[in-house]
């Protein structure tokens, strides 16, 4: 099952909110092999990892409406952070711990769709090109049955907050965190990427820690919670067979409506203050920080230049430059870029040419993933990677997997970094991946998250 929705943004970021159940159809990518089913007819077919990339595509036998104005229907999942090497040839990866799959990716032809603008819910179905009338019939049924389960749901006020205002702070339960990396050991590593800075091989790298405690709770329990403390616009709830991925997350990687594709990288964070005040002094510290702003430009840069590969020449704009975004418990530097597609570019080289972000690799972005590799003790998993959709009807949305949770075997893990640069104290960079940490914490330490 499936839950992609919009917490908290601007208009463009939080208009619609969708969830569903998948059919049996599926694309399922490992290091080395991919496994595919394409429809109700065919059996799994075991192949390369490239035919497991190439199933993902805009091709279906469902009308093609490629300005409509949301997804309805496609492929839902994720990209793990260590199927990049599927796109750049890069240093042999770490054990794959977490033991989960590079990508996977569930078809889903009904859903329902939540509109926050116009504040309305609605049912689809993604039916055939040619669908004879007692199809459309039996459609019609269904479409009928469904929507009077949504009214009863509704009338008994079965969908609420999970967050009691008054007793929000109350009763937490104690946790017992783990690091793959010492306080110490994180701030060593922060400390050779700055001799690799200094050295001339790059000018900025994102580096992490990983964090993981014992976990029995019900994962849906905890994402509502999670969206609650940490609302996001790129939120996501994603349950298969033996795991769950748990996300309130900032950042889009990549958006495609028609023939237009737009990023939104983040680059520079403060904790929120305690206060207006405080507040206040922070976010405009940050805003006026030269080393914040020179990373974020640096950033905003390598995704134009990434996007400048699938897109038209002269069509790549920074539409939004060094905008402020506060969440619960941190304060942003957010852009937004925007250009207009090259004709027939495949799911493929969209991914080769963005994927990872450069926010959570750093510049150059091959140097940095292989410096992180050397570096972090331990693969990211899904962690920096991408959850999201790809439509019928030419329409793409990613996320990437910041403010993440993943569950599995009775283990909850997330991972939170820092962007390190010449002159990043490794004192304070540590200090912000607790900063970012700290919403996970809350939710993982509160008793209705276990309910």
């Amino acid at each position: 099952a499936f839950i992609y929705e919009s917490k908290k943004g601007t208009k463009n970021t939080s208009q619609y909110s969708f969830m569903g159940i998948p059919n049996n159809n599926y694309v399922r990518i490992e290091s080395e092999y991919s496994s595919v089913k394409l429809n109700e007819n065919s059996e799994d077919i075991n192949g390369t990892v490239d035919d497991g990339w190439k199933a993902l595509n805009f091709e279906s036998n469902v009308p093609n409406h490629k300005y409509s104005p949301h997804f309805w229907g496609g492929w839902v999942g994720y990209i793990a952070y260590e199927a990049g090497s599927s796109f750049e040839k890069l240093p042999k990866r770490k054990f794959n711990e977490l033991e989960l799959p590079d990508a996977y990716f569930m078809q889903v032809d009904r859903l329902i769709v939540y509109d926050h603008n116009l504040n309305k819910l609605k049912y689809v179905i993604a039916a055939e090109s040619h669908c004879d009338s007692s199809k459309y019939d039996q459609y019609t049924v269904e479409i009928n049955n469904i929507w009077k389960k949504i009214e009863s749901i509704l009338s008994k006020g079965f969908i609420k907050s999970t967050v009691d205002k008054k007793n929000k702070a109350s009763h937490p339960n104690s946790i017992k965190l783990r690091s793959n990396l010492s306080p110490n050991d994180y701030k060593k590593i922060v400390s050779r990427a700055k001799t690799y800075i200094s050295d001339g091989d790059i000018y900025q790298a994102n580096l992490s820690q990983r964090f993981d405690t014992e976990f029995n709770g019900d994962p849906l329990s905890l994402y509502l919670k999670l969206r609650e403390v940490n609302p996001a616009p790129f939120s996501g709830f994603l349950k298969f067979s033996g795991f769950s991925i748990i996300s309130s997350s900032p950042e889009r990687l990549l958006k495609v409506q028609g023939d237009k594709l737009e990023t939104r990288p983040i680059a520079g964070t403060r904790p929120r203050g305690n206060d207006a005040k405080k507040d206040a002094a922070l976010t405009t510290e940050l805003l006026l920080n030269e080393k914040e702003r020179a990373e974020h430009l640096m950033l905003v840069d390598l995704e134009r230049n990434d996007m400048g590969r699938v897109c038209q020449p002269g069509s790549v704009n920074v539409t939004e430059l060094m905008r402020l975004e506060q969440y619960s418990h941190v304060s942003h530097i957010v852009s937004n870029i925007e250009g207009k597609l090259k004709p027939n570019v495949s799911i493929y080289e969209l991914l080769k040419s963005l994927f990872p972000g450069g926010t959570i690799t750093g510049c150059p972005k091959i140097r940095c993933m292989e410096i992180i590799n050397e570096l972090e003790p331990s693969s990211r998993g899904p962690y920096s990677g991408s959850f999201g959709y790809i439509g019928f009807c030419q329409q793409l949305d990613f996320n990437i997997l910041i403010r993440t949770i993943f569950i599995k075997n009775g283990k909850a893990t997330f991972h939170v970094g820092a962007g390190i640069v010449a002159d990043s104290d490794p004192d304070d960079e540590y200090e912000e991946t607790l900063s970012k940490a700290a919403a996970m914490i809350e939710v993982l330490s509160d008793p209705a998250s276990m309910d």
